[in-house]
């Protein structure tokens, strides 16, 4: 019975998309995506929800094709020197920006002199600390140096934060570009006219675009956090596309004629990690143990079948030097042996915390739990919302952090091993993006060796051999499964593109009457 005066927050969720629905008509596509963006300034975003609006917005130099190849953007062609560390782009010409500025080298220059100053502060200044500087050739020749032989060069140049965005708002607004509408400007195919938080983000095509124009003439985000409600908003027709389908529902979804599903197997993996500075978790014994007391194949069956496939290595099959190291098995004996070697034989107890924004997020962490406490560890379940658990990924010191096992959703944004191993696993004294701590001297020093090799050979030979240690010798986490990105539209919706990057955009889109 509800109690009065009150409304479920799944009613209230409906509410907020129904009273928005007015704007459904014409060439207009509406997607309900699981929280708004955070931010449309790439040199900052860290989550899928920004980047998917960020490609509609922005272009980078290169990106990747639906393949995961490289292909020209704002660059028609680019080459290395012999040198191994200059790397020269020729620009596509003609070019403007949303606010009619035109894009040239000068351009290109001011982003990464942006990105990487550290008076900024931006969050992706990392990603690019290898580039040494930017010369500007001619007006559309463009030079980028690195410090050292980068053999993630290119995937760094595709990734959302190489996107290029307008030096002259951008200086304009200053801290505050990619916050509102108005503080907005690339070259993409649509640009931001409305933008009401939590509410809705409305993208209008932009008729001056260098490539061939969207079909699309109005593109509306609306979040939409409760998986229900999004399904309800498909099903019903007052939304086109979907994305992050519940399980539960999915295969109703699939014999619904009016639907369409659209799997990829994405970049992203669901995982737990530890708090490596705590007790008992600083024995990496500790967390084999762990690892091999999850069955994990039990998990996959009963709450995710049909949405991902068992984990064999730290890295999806889709990222570049992943190494195919197996499944870690269930083997609940092993489990004991291990905590007996490290001085608990009768288990310890501990905390799991979750969080609903992952999918089936809640559910998962109870079994594990349960499976946990048939080796003798007892965990009590922390359910926190997505806004809570972040702060506590917020470059906090070990003391100061009060996870032991989090839930976790992991994938290396530029598709290549350096960016899927080195932020998350290489030491760090604060959390900044190795949120559980972890260190181990000999995973460093093979990680920076490999960021240094070209050679592909050679490389994923590093990559392997760092990926051994922190999946099976030294565990980090406990890998449960890859996910498949799965995105549900209305049948009249064709075009979309759905990218292993857990992305969705609709840049060829287009809408038909049903």
């Amino acid at each position: 019975m509800m109690a009065a005066g009150r409304i479920p927050a799944v009613a209230v969720s409906a509410l907020l998309w129904l009273s928005c629905t007015a704007e459904k008509a014409g060439n207009s596509l509406i997607f309900a995506s699981t929280a708004d963006a955070t931010t449309l300034d790439p040199h900052n975003t860290t989550d899928s929800q920004s980047d998917q609006v960020i490609w509609m917005v922005y272009n980078a130099l290169i990106r990747y094709d639906e393949d995961m190849r490289f292909v020209p953007d704002l660059a028609t062609r680019w080459s290395v020197a012999e040198d191994d560390v200059t790397w020269t782009f020729e620009l596509r010409e003609g070019v403007r920006f949303h606010d009619g500025t035109a894009f040239d080298a000068q351009a290109v220059k001011a982003n990464f002199d942006r990105v990487l100053d550290p008076e900024q502060g931006h969050n992706r200044r990392d990603l690019f600390a290898p580039i040494e500087r930017v010369e500007v050739a001619d007006d559309f020749t463009v030079r980028i140096v690195t410090r050292y032989p980068f053999g993630a060069f290119e995937p760094m140049m595709a990734h959302v934060s190489a996107a290029i965005v307008n030096p002259t708002v951008a200086r304009a607004r200053g801290k505050s570009f990619g916050y509102s509408a108005e503080a907005t400007s690339g070259t993409g195919p649509y640009k931001v006219v409305r933008w009401r938080k939590d509410l809705e983000l409305v993208l209008e095509r932009n008729e001056d675009y260098f490539g061939e124009n969207g079909k699309l003439e109005t593109i509306v985000y609306r979040p939409i956090t409760e998986a229900a409600s999004r399904v309800i908003a498909l099903e019903s027709g007052d939304v086109d596309v979907i994305t992050h389908v519940p399980p539960p529902d999915l295969r109703r979804l699939e014999e619904n004629p009016d639907i369409a599903i659209i799997k990829t197997l994405s970049i992203g993996a669901q995982q737990f990690r530890f708090h490596c500075k705590r007790e008992p978790f600083r024995d990496p014994r500790i967390r084999q143990a762990i690892s091999h007391a999850i069955d994990r194949r039990a998990i996959i069956d009963n709450l995710m079948a049909g949405m991902v496939a068992p984990s064999t290595g730290p890295l999806t099959p889709r990222i570049r030097g992943r190494a195919e190291l197996g499944e870690i098995p269930h083997d609940p004996e092993k489990a004991k042996a291990l905590l007996a070697e490290a001085g608990l034989p009768d288990g310890f107890r501990t905390k799991i915390t979750t969080t609903p924004r992952y999918n089936m997020g809640v559910e998962i962490a109870q079994a594990v739990a349960a499976q946990l406490a048939k080796v003798g560890i007892e965990s009590e379940i922390e359910v926190l919302e997505w806004g809570t658990i972040r702060q506590y990924w917020g470059g906090l010191l070990p003391e100061d952090c009060p996870l032991e096992i989090f839930i976790m959703g992991a994938g290396a944004s530029s598709a290549d091993a350096d960016w899927g191993l080195r932020p998350i696993f290489a030491t760090q004294e604060r959390n900044e993006n190795n949120y559980g701590y972890y260190s181990n001297a000999e995973f460093d020093e093979v990680i920076h060796e490999a960021m240094r090799t070209v050679d592909p050979s050679e490389r994923n030979a590093l990559y392997r051999r760092a990926q051994e240690i922190v999946y099976l010798e030294d565990p980090g986490a406990v890998w449960l499964f890859d996910n498949y990105h799965v995105v549900a539209a209305r049948s009249n919706v064709a075009e979309l593109t759905t990218s292993p990057l857990g992305l969705v955009t609709f840049e060829r889109a287009s809408i038909s009457s049903e």
